[in-house]
């Protein structure tokens, strides 16, 4: 690949790509085309290793907002043409890396490939890629709506329980900014999400290791690697195209289950920004998704608009999804006959239904807040504790045949030898 020419994909219309066919082919080139594409699900599999970008066209047939993170997570950036002001806001709400008109110069559209310095992660490793040979891990990331229906404290709670069972990871990736390490008066100085990200960017060999010393490990928690101490100064490094997916590759090689706690944020008004460009990547790269709805009537609104976002704009596969409600019961939460009613047609339209109830627990709350635990570890054998208990049942495949609705059921991980003193490191032997 010559370093004066990028290599990119094309998924342009034929419009576009006569546009700027001198910087495509002859002396004038700019780039280096190495595939082209007239549909969007071919996308995907024309970018290689090889490839710094794809220039797409928000036209493009069948092209959507799940396309482009998938893109993304791959490590290549997307760069829009754009031949009016119609196109550049359709591919601000695509998600693109950058944008260029139709009759930009050469330097211009290089400068759009590549930034400053080169941003184009390495391909992951094929031990860490999800159809390889070898073991991996399943990556679960929990989500909520705008409004705090609950989905960080539903994240924590479901890795407490996963890891009363199987070697379980929390990983706190809410772009916006978590609380988690004043929640276990932690440092996010001693190892983070960014830490992972930058291993994993350099295909660090020693990086069970390092997972080791970054971990935080409380009692009543499951092993937690927090998000970066600075947000917002991470966030541009966390933002590259496939900087989340590569990470999240190396923690499904090294942990049997790893649950995310995703931010809320997927888009901000007609555009969006770095903060949903890391959401959207943890999401597509993602074994399942986790939605969460609250029980106030503002929470299930913000919360099934979520839902239409993951389904139409992200193209997340139904059997990919599972929707739970929190809160049933408690203060200003709608009434649980209404709520599931309506539910059920709303979900019944997408060929889903609703996976759990959380129940309000006022005890589990009280004893969580004093012992500064996740509510089901606070309260095991309450209701919300016994709810969650079921869904995490649901989520795996059966030791035993037995009949489950049509979803995508994770691989068991591996049970814990028996008579072994439980340890804070989630990674199993080599």
């Amino acid at each position: 690949m010559s370093a004066e020419r990028p290599a990119v994909v094309l998924a342009l219309t034929p419009i576009a790509e006569r546009a700027i066919e001198p910087l495509l082919v002859g002396p004038e080139a700019a780039v280096q085309p190495l595939a082209s594409v007239g549909e969007a699900d071919e996308l995907e599999h024309a970018v290689g290793p090889t490839a710094d970008a794809v220039l797409v066209s928000p036209d493009l047939s069948g092209l959507t907002s799940g396309h482009c993170a998938r893109v993304r997570a791959r490590g290549a950036r997307l760069v829009g043409i754009a031949l009016d002001d119609e196109d550049r806001r359709a591919l601000a709400a695509l998600a693109v890396d950058g944008t260029v008109d139709a009759n930009t110069g050469a330097d211009a559209l290089r400068e759009a490939i590549r930034p400053g310095t080169p941003e184009r992660l390495p391909e992951p490793a094929p031990t860490l890629a999800p159809d390889a040979d070898s073991e991996t891990g399943s990556v679960i990331a929990v989500l909520g709506g705008k409004g705090a229906p609950g989905a960080s404290e539903c994240a924590a709670s479901l890795a407490a329980l996963a890891a009363a069972r199987w070697p379980t990871l929390l990983v706190e990736l809410d772009a916006l900014g978590g609380a988690l390490d004043l929640r276990l008066a932690a440092d996010a100085h001693k190892g983070s999400l960014l830490g992972i990200t930058r291993a994993a960017e350099a295909g660090e060999s020693a990086l069970r290791e390092l997972l080791e010393r970054w971990l935080t490990a409380r009692a009543g928690w499951p092993p937690v690697l927090l998000g970066p101490a600075d947000t917002a100064q991470a966030l541009p490094e966390l933002a590259r195209p496939g900087a989340i997916a590569a990470a999240l590759h190396a923690l499904a090689a090294l942990s049997p289950l790893t649950v995310l706690d995703v931010g809320f944020l997927l888009e901000e008004g007609e555009e969006v920004g770095a903060a949903g460009r890391v959401h959207r990547e943890a999401l597509v790269a993602a074994d399942a998704v986790l939605l969460v709805l609250g029980a106030r009537d503002q929470q299930l609104r913000a919360g099934l608009a979520q839902l239409e976002l993951l389904l139409d704009r992200l193209a997340i596969r139904p059997e990919r999804l599972r929707v739970v409600v929190n809160g049933v019961r408690g203060p200003g939460a709608v009434e649980l006959n209404e709520l599931t009613a309506a539910l059920a047609q709303r979900l019944a339209e997408h060929t889903l239904a609703l996976d759990a109830v959380l129940p309000w627990d006022a005890r589990a709350l009280a004893r969580a807040t004093r012992a500064g635990l996740p509510l089901a570890a606070a309260r095991p054998r309450g209701p919300y504790a016994r709810a969650l208990t079921r869904l995490l049942e649901q989520l795996f495949l059966p030791v035993a045949p037995a009949p489950r609705e049509r979803k995508r059921l994770l691989l068991p991980p591996p049970a814990k030898p028996p008579n072994e003193e439980e340890v804070a490191l989630p990674w199993r032997a080599s």
